[in-house]
Parts: structure tokens; sequence; C-alpha cells
């Protein structure tokens, strides 16, 4: 389905000889001859510290960043979470990361305009339904991946008692309020009964289908759950079944975006949140350590080694559009937009 690529080479390995070994003297010829040898003294490398949305875990720890670190020489390091809770770690100054990849531009735009100005799309990410193989209902969600049986059967069958659906949280992560959208938007889409979106759900705050976006689909994996929101990178990186959604309903096709945007849903802290497509936006946060090497690591998504890594790992790329302030996006960045 997807281009296979060769794996990242793994990032190499050193030793490092204790200070606490190295006579005063010793260490003090050796800075001076590093000093004073024929060639240049190498620059020190930089971090990418990189915030991202959890379900960028897999991609970025396991993939790009090793990649990234073998390419450039410089180092990696990421954390994860609800695209939205990130945001407010950042906001707050709880943490101070160089690079931001956020599920769409809702999070980015919380930073505006004290930590970035711009944001630049990059990959979607449509919604499946990922299953457990331990299931009970395992051979008819099978058949419905399949095409074997309608995909209505799906939703009725996450209405039956004893169903373990899992789904994270909608307050902070923009995958837990795109799963409520996808609801809605197939009981018209699909003609589900009415009412089928709250039996199913339980409730838009559900604690017994809500979990951690970083964990939740190894609660999946464990034989916790029936079934889980997921995207579709996840279960392609994680080795799951899956169940394909229609572009109308998946929250990931831009072509989809008006009507995504009917609908909507109001979150405890009173903000109105509108459905839109489920797509990577990545920015550069400033005022933070290694601005350098964070936009270092923003060229390498969009690299001839960065792009096909992502879609190896099932992202779907998206014309590089640029959101928000043109003028404050890296020159080396701004061709992007130009691409298409």
């Amino acid at each position: 389905m997807f281009n296979s690529f060769p794996s990242p080479v793994p990032r190499p390995s050193s030793t490092v000889l204790p200070l606490g070994r190295i006579g005063p003297a010793l260490l003090a010829a050796a800075l001076l001859l590093a000093g004073c040898g024929a060639g240049p003294v190498a620059k020190p490398a930089g971090t990418a510290d990189v915030a991202y949305a959890g379900a960028l875990q897999v991609v970025n720890d396991q993939f790009l960043g090793p990649a990234f670190e073998h390419a450039t020489g410089n180092h990696y390091r990421g954390r994860g979470g609800g695209a939205f809770g990130v945001a407010h770690l950042i906001a707050t100054g709880e943490i101070h990361p160089n690079v931001f990849e956020s599920m769409g531009t809702g999070p980015i735009k919380l930073l505006e305009p004290k930590f970035t100005r711009w944001s630049v799309a990059l990959a979607a990410n449509p919604l499946v339904i990922a299953y457990s193989p331990r299931s009970r209902w395992a051979p008819e969600f099978q058949a419905i991946a399949h095409g074997k049986k309608p995909l209505a059967d799906l939703f009725r069958i996450m209405e039956q008692p004893g169903f373990h659906l899992g789904r994270t949280n909608p307050q902070t992560d923009p995958q837990g309020q795109a799963f409520i959208f996808m609801m809605h938007l197939a009981r018209g889409y699909l003609h589900l009964a009415p009412g089928t979106a709250t039996r199913v759900l339980g409730g838009v705050n559900n604690p017994r289908q809500i979990f951690a976006e970083e964990s939740i689909l190894s609660h999946l994996q464990s034989g916790q759950l029936d079934a889980s929101s997921a995207f579709l990178p996840e279960a392609i990186q994680r080795h799951l079944p899956y169940i394909r959604l229609p572009g109308r309903i998946d929250m990931g096709n831009p072509a989809y975006a008006s009507l995504y945007r009917t609908q909507s849903l109001r979150l405890k802290n009173g903000t109105l949140v509108h459905g839109s497509p489920m797509v990577v936006y990545v920015t550069q946060i400033t005022g933070t350590p290694d601005q350098a090497t964070g936009l270092a690591y923003l060229r390498f998504l969009f690299s001839t080694t960065g792009k096909p890594l992502l879609r190896r790992e099932g992202y779907l790329l998206v014309p590089p559009a640029i959101q928000g302030d043109q003028t404050a996006v890296p020159p080396s960045l701004r061709h992007l937009s130009a691409k298409g």
C-alpha cells in the first residue's frame, strides 16, 4: 500500500572516559591540543527538542529522531501528549521545546503570537478503528475491514453491552475531539439509528473509555479493549488490524474541511471547537535553546530523507501550505508553500 524504504541507520555509539579518571595536567594538555590542532575544532552538536502530539511518538522517537541524528550529528529529544495539553505546557513555561508538531492548527494558535506566528502543513492523519484480535467481535471486525459486511455493522457492535471502546480525552486532545465528530458524521452518512453516537460514547467525557494518547494502543494490544480510536499511521506502525473509514467521516481528508466544520464541541473551559482535518502542522518555538538545531529538524522533515520515512510509516503527505504570518517563517522554509 505504501512505498518501502530502508530503515534509518542506527545512531553511532561512543565511549567516553569519565573526567574523574583523567589527571588535571593531562586534561589541560588535551584541551590545549584540541584547540591548537591543524584542523578546525568541531562545532558542538545541538539538540532538536521536539514536543509532539502523542500519536506522533513512534515515528519521531523510533524513526525520524534517529535518522536526524545520523544525518546531521545533532541530538534529538522528544516528548508527547495531547496536543492542546502540550501547547499549555509550552505557554506556561513548563517545557521549552524548539519544535512543536501539532494535530491541527488549534493548539498552535494558542501559542500565537508570543511563541510562534506560523506553521506548515506536513501530513494528514485519517482516523481508523483499530481492533484487538483477542476481541470476541474480531471475526466480525475482520469481515467489515474486508468489505464482506457493511460498515454500519461496526457502530452497531460498538453499542453492545460489554463492549470495551477506547478513545482519547476530548478536553486536551484533537484526536479525542475528532472521534466524537466522526461519530456524529457517521450517523447521517451511514443512516444509523437515532442516538447511536450517544449509546456508543456513553457521554462525551465517559471515563471508562478515555485513555492517554501515548498509552491507549498499548491497552488495545494487551487485550483490555475490543477496539480503539487510532490514526492510520499508528495502526500501521504498531501492526494493528484496523477498519478504514470513508473520507467524509475519517476527519483526515482536507477536501472535506467544510463538512468537518459543521461539527462542534463545547469544552469544559467554555471553548467551542469545530471539526477540522487531522493534519500534522509543525512550527518552531521561539525564545528556546538551540534554535538553529530546531530549524534543522524542521528542514529534515521536508527533506528527501524525512518525507519517505513519513510515507513509509503510513502518513499521507499533503501540500506544505504555510498558515499564519508568512513573513515570520524562516527563509530556509519559505519555499515550501511555493512547492505545493
